[in-house]
Parts: structure tokens; C-alpha cells; sequence
């Protein structure tokens, strides 16, 4: 591997495990400072309206920034895997500008933002074709499927929440996607051939 490819996925990997880390630290300080808030039945933007919209909001937007230049160092990796994070990263600055209260535009913001890490998963597997990356293609995966009964919670029926909620079933949205992308950027931190 040249210098420059295992420079930049190095510092993409960085980036983008700094970034989820922090979100996923801020999103639970938010949850048990907001002592209203249900994890089962209150959305995870829920977050960005009440008092500790600062710490959501604030969080996912750095969130996105940094999967944009963590995204921007793994141009050489895989082009596709570029464009991927971009649009996710895209979607958590738009998620914490827009906030639950703008309803349709603040829905596509987070569509992007949970989709598309979702589909990254894929990309990884395609290059690299180890069991780990098959791993993460199955986290993307789960994810898919959760936001596939998260959408039709809340536009059919609550019968599709899985006994989760509507926060719960989002919630199996994002935790599969934080795992694999923490894991994935830490392997290529330190394996980043």
C-alpha cells in the first residue's frame, strides 16, 4: 500500500471514530439529563427539541462534519465508500439543523443519515472480503431492516416496532451502524492496508 492511501485512511479512520464516539457519548448524556425522555417511545431526535437540544444538536452536527473529512481521506480507499459517507454525514448536519420540528425535511436528512451507513457496509465488504467485513455487512444489514419496520412504525402501524417503540426500533438502527463503523475505523487505524 502506498504512503498516501494508508496516511489518509488512517486519518479518515481518526475522524470518523472521534465522531461517532462523541455522538454516541452526547446522545446518552442528553437521555439522562432530559428526565422526561422515554429511550422506548420518545424518537432519538427528541432529543434536539427539549432542554438538551444543545447537546444533540451540537453532537450530530460535528458528528456529520466529521464523517465528511473522515470520508474525504478515504477517497482512495473506494470512491463509493466516499460517497456514501458524505451523504450520511450530510444527513446528521441537516438532522441537527432541522430539527424534529421541521417534520418532512428533518425525515429526509435522517433517512440519509441512517441509510446510507447502512449501504457503506457493502461497499467494505466488495473491497476488503475478510469475515470482519462480512460482519459489518450484516450490521448494515439489520440496520436496513430496522429502518425498513422504523418507517412503517411510523407511517402504518406500532405493530411493526417489534414491542421496541418507535425510540427502541431506531435505536436498532443506530446501534448496529455505530459498531461497525467504530469497529471498521479502528481496524483500518490500525491495519490500514
Amino acid at each position: 500500500m502506498n504512503d498516501k492511501l494508508k496516511t489518509g485512511t488512517k486519518m479518515g479512520a481518526i475522524l470518523l471514530f472521534i465522531g461517532i464516539a462523541q455522538f454516541y457519548i452526547f446522545i446518552n448524556i442528553a437521555a439522562f439529563v432530559d428526565k422526561g425522555y422515554s429511550i422506548s417511545n420518545n424518537s432519538i431526535s427528541h432529543l434536539g427539541i427539549v432542554s438538551t437540544g444543545y447537546i444533540f444538536n451540537g453532537s450530530i452536527i460535528v458528528l456529520g462534519i466529521l464523517e465528511i473529512l473522515g470520508a474525504l481521506n478515504f477517497k482512495l480507499y473506494s470512491k463509493l465508500f466516499l460517497i456514501f459517507l458524505v451523504l450520511a454525514g450530510i444527513g446528521s448536519i441537516g438532522v441537527g439543523i432541522f430539527n424534529e420540528n421541521y417534520g418532512t425535511i428533518h425525515l429526509i436528512f435522517a433517512l440519509l443519515a441512517f441509510l446510507f451507513p447502512s449501504i457503506a457496509t457493502y461497499v467494505v465488504l466488495s473491497k476488503d472480503r475478510t469475515l470482519m467485513s462480512a460482519i459489518w455487512a450484516l450490521m448494515g444489514s439489520i440496520a436496513i431492516a430496522s429502518l425498513i419496520l422504523f418507517l412503517l412504525t411510523i407511517e402504518v402501524s406500532h405493530s411493526f416496532d417489534l414491542g421496541l417503540g418507535e425510540g427502541g426500533m431506531e435505536r436498532m438502527i443506530l446501534i448496529p451502524n455505530i459498531i461497525w463503523a467504530m469497529t471498521f475505523s479502528g481496524s483500518k487505524y490500525y491495519k490500514p492496508e
